[in-house]
């Protein structure tokens, strides 16, 4: 079945919209929820759904062997290389999260609060320590409980609460699990949605929605994509909503897919912001009735462009590593074995990590005490390596271009 607009064909020939309607919604190739959605703010009620088209499917069907490319770039990639990239990418994933709903946060506090994951006692002093703490453990396939809305309420609470309340008490729920007075989501100058009420309305709301997320007949990817959807739809809390389910469709597609994947959603949706927010005004309008096929097919659209992001980064610095293994190996200044494979993690240390390797993570690496380390790091060429020092627990890498210039000029002298 070929892709079909209702909000389209409702502002050209309504007669043809109602006709449409009856086709889509009665087809073998239609799956109806069981969630009603009332469009554009009005009174009435139309089920939701969706169909499948000729480009839906084949974005689910293309997801799949770019997963699996995917997989194996990853499994070419040392495992250390693989943990300071996903550091780099928690760090800049939570930034373009806050970023999207205006919460200003700098990567520096991100930085520090993943440095005090060890530290719970730090989880109420250091700002977004909560947050963070989720994120990080996408990477350890930890389980997440969200069978219903008091897991909801649970997991924002543990989540999200400690930054409301930092910055507007007055936005934490107040009602039995949710909220209890009425919200209204604008743009700019408009109310362009208003968030379910009652509360009783809400729970019964979310509690369906998350039955379609777990729903099994629905492809794993589709029913991810409708609940973020849904979400938004009811915005069962005051504040923090887009926070929340952007966390919540990571946690899905970490089990999916990657968790490399599931924390670069909102670095792509901030880099895609307009497309995302016309899915959702699209979908809510009053033409559109109930169809959610358009935003299923333009979130996994944002999905898939996560996953080629990715890949694309990752086959690049492996690139990279080998023109600089390949360098590293043929030094004349960098001989000794210890110093060459501190050199090697120093090497991964400045392409894939944020700031740097600590002396623990090195000396974790290649099997080596702190002092060994501290040792070989003093005895390297002058220049070799780069010392980050604002951090508690200073951070080292290889200068990569020192290296480059130092092999380059080796060779200049060893042709003359």
């Amino acid at each position: 079945m070929d892709k079909i607009s209702l909000r389209t064909l409702f502002h050209t020939n309504e007669h043809e919209w109602n006709s449409i309607y009856k086709i889509l919604i009665n087809s073998p190739l239609t799956h109806v929820l069981d969630f009603n959605i009332s469009p554009g703010n009005s009174q009435k009620q139309f089920p939701a759904f969706f169909y499948y088209t000729d480009e839906l499917v084949k974005i689910i069907t293309d997801i799949l062997p770019e997963t699996n490319e995917l997989a194996v770039i990853i499994k070419d990639i040392p495992p250390i290389a693989i943990d300071s990239f996903y550091r780099t990418c928690l760090i800049e994933e939570i930034k373009s999260s806050n970023d999207i709903e205006g919460v200003n946060s700098t990567r520096k506090e991100i930085s520090t609060a993943l440095e005090e994951q060890g530290n719970t006692s730090a989880s109420k002093s250091i700002r977004l320590w909560s947050t963070v703490n989720k994120y990080a453990k996408l990477q350890t396939d930890q389980d997440i409980s969200f069978m219903n809305s008091n897991d909801l309420r649970m997991f924002y609470d543990e989540f999200i609460s400690d930054e409301i309340r930092r910055v507007d008490p007055s936005n934490l729920p107040d009602g039995e699990t949710f909220r209890k007075a009425p919200v209204e989501v604008w743009s700019k100058t408009k109310v362009i949605h208003h968030g379910l009420m009652p509360e009783s309305r809400i729970i019964t709301s979310m509690n369906k929605a998350l039955e379609i997320l777990h729903d099994n007949d629905i492809p794993s990817l589709v029913r991810v994509a409708i609940y973020h959807y849904l979400f938004g739809y009811i915005h069962p809390f005051y504040d923090g909503n887009g926070r929340t389910s952007r966390f919540i469709t990571s946690y899905y597609l970490s089990r999916i897919i990657s968790p490399l994947v599931a924390i670069r959603l909102s670095i792509t949706i901030k880099k895609s912001l307009r497309t995302y927010y016309k899915l959702f005004s699209e979908t809510n309008s009053y033409g559109n009735r109930g169809d959610l096929t358009p935003f299923v097919t333009g979130f996994l659209w944002l999905i898939q462009k996560s996953i080629i992001r990715v890949k694309t980064i990752l086959k690049d610095k492996h690139s990279q590593l080998d023109y600089y293994s390949n360098l590293l190996n043929g030094s004349y200044f960098i001989s000794d074995k210890t110093d060459k494979s501190i050199c090697f993690v120093l090497l991964q240390a400045a392409l894939f990590s944020e700031d740097g390797a600590t002396l623990s993570e090195i000396a974790g690496t290649i099997g080596k005490n702190d002092r060994t380390i501290r040792t070989h790091l003093s005895s390297l060429p002058k220049g070799y390596v780069i010392i980050n020092t604002n951090h508690r627990a200073h951070r080292y890498m290889l200068n990569l271009k020192k290296l480059s210039d130092e092999v380059e000029n080796a060779g200049e002298k060893q042709e003359k």
